[in-house]
């Protein structure tokens, strides 16, 4: 018994240490900025998300990032917009994404608390959804246990004046498989939307620091 009891411990560790159900998320391998993937690198419909994720750490829940700790984003008055986009989404002929798409972008602006100008030394903010999948209803109530789940994952990189390689990326999915009946696709993906929204801007505010760019309707 004691001797069960000793393996049923150091499996148990071992796991603790060495991560353990699902594949992970991120790398934890320091990247330089030229070793760095971007948007642009990939085609339209073929976002990797793995190869994207390389060399991107944790930052908050269900969230990465990756930072070139040269950038000095807080030297920067204002920002500017670009997206969301949906051009590296796969195509899906029996999914319309777009109001979902729209319906980030305007969560994403609603909550960014930066000022926002189209000058041409704002920072530029490229955003994109690479991921829209609302699942399968009948799947989530019917077999449950995950299957079924609705996904969607959004992309934000910052890119300084001039620059053609970002200085900050952030990447943030989450998943839903909870409702009654296996809960409403479109409630659903409208929730994990603007969830993310607000989840991304935080990062954001606090990667660039909010303090030093201003915020909206503020001049510095």
């Amino acid at each position: 018994m004691k001797n069960i009891l000793y393996v049923l411990v150091v499996v148990t560790a071992f796991f603790a240490l060495n991560g353990c159900g699902g594949s992970r998320s991120g790398s934890t391998v320091a990247l330089a900025p030229d070793q760095v993937s971007k948007l642009a690198d990939f085609p339209a419909n073929g976002f990797d998300h793995k190869v994207y994720r390389a060399g991107m750490s944790k930052v908050a829940t269900n969230t990465l990032y990756w930072q070139d700790p040269k950038a000095r984003l807080g030297d920067y008055h204002s920002v500017k917009i670009e997206g969301p986009t949906d051009k590296y989404l796969p195509i899906n002929a029996s999914f319309v994404h777009k109001p979902y798409v729209t319906a980030f972008g305007k969560a994403f602006n609603t909550n960014l608390d930066l000022k926002q100008s189209s000058g041409a030394k704002s920072l530029r903010l490229v955003v994109a959804v690479v991921e829209c999948n609302p699942g399968s209803r009948a799947a989530r109530y019917w077999v449950g246990m995950g299957a079924g789940r609705a996904a969607a994952t959004v992309v934000v990189e910052v890119y300084e004046p001039g620059k053609s390689t970002p200085s900050l990326k952030i990447y943030a999915r989450d998943t839903g498989s909870a409702g009654m009946f296996g809960g409403d696709s479109m409630s659903m993906m409208n929730h994990i939307y603007e969830t993310m929204a607000i989840r991304v801007t935080t990062v954001l505010e606090g990667r660039i620091d909010v303090a030093k760019i201003g915020r909206k309707g503020k001049n510095i």
